[in-house]
Order: C-alpha cells, then sequence, then structure tokens
C-alpha cells in the first residue's frame, strides 16, 4: 500500500458579483460536500479502469493523477487550475464574461479565496480512496 496525498477544488458552477463594488457575493462550486468528492472520483476510477479493460490506454498503463484527475474528475489539483478552468460558468452580475479568467484581477483573486478544497489520501496501488476531509483555510 502506498498512500499518497492530494488537495483537489471542485469546479465552479456559477459566481454572483456586484459589479459596482467590486464584490464576489457568491461562489457555487459543482460539488459541495465530502461525500460529493467520493462519489466522483470512485465514478472517475471506474471509468479510468473500464478504458483499461477494453485496451483504451495501449502504450502505457493509466495513472490516477493524469486519467483520473486529468481526464474525468470534476475537480482541480490546485486553486490556480480549478480558476483556469477553459468550460463557460454563470457568471451573473458581469455580462460579457463567461469564464473566471476572463473577470479583472480583483475579482478572480476573491474568487480564488473562496474555493473550497478537500484533502483526499489515496492508495496509488490500487488507487482506493481512504479519506476525505474539508481542507482548512
Amino acid at each position: 500500500m502506498s498512500i499518497e496525498t492530494m488537495n483537489v477544488f471542485p469546479m465552479i458552477h456559477s459566481i454572483t458579483i456586484d459589479k459596482e463594488n467590486d464584490l464576489v457575493t457568491e461562489l457555487v462550486q459543482d460539488i459541495n460536500d465530502v461525500e460529493g468528492i467520493r462519489q466522483n472520483l470512485l465514478e472517475s476510477v471506474a471509468t479510468v479502469q473500464m478504458y483499461e479493460r477494453i485496451k483504451f490506454y495501449p502504450l502505457a498503463p493509466p495513472t490516477f493523477i493524469e486519467d483520473v484527475m486529468g481526464s474525468f474528475a470534476q475537480m482541480g489539483l490546485s486553486k490556480l487550475i480549478t480558476i483556469s478552468d477553459n468550460t463557460y460558468h454563470d457568471i451573473f452580475g458581469y455580462p460579457g464574461c463567461t469564464r473566471v479568467w476572463e473577470l479583472p484581477l480583483i475579482l478572480r483573486d476573491q474568487v480564488e479565496g473562496a474555493l473550497v478544497g478537500y484533502k483526499v489520501n489515496y492508495d496509488s496501488e490500487t488507487w482506493e480512496i481512504l479519506e476525505i476531509t474539508l481542507l482548512e483555510d
């Protein structure tokens, strides 16, 4: 058993902004609790393992970080990765912006600071999710 630890930050679903005061008033992430993190990771692991069984990875065996986290999980391994995600977000109060990185720096910093993260312990050999805890600020 080889236990590894990673921090994860669920992807952003929506942001509400008070443009007049340059304030992020609400941030909603795609996953909101430990059980949601566990479920998403278990589904992502199962998907990669299914692809491995059908020989989708012919050149090299899949890895937890690159294939599970990089391809299927709905979370980033850092706050920067999460706010840099290129998918569209619902951004209310700032017309014309559909991604966090399009916002002014003062608002991006607030979004980054508001992200909730989790510490995940997992077995890097079996990919078993051992423990998930909320990260303290």
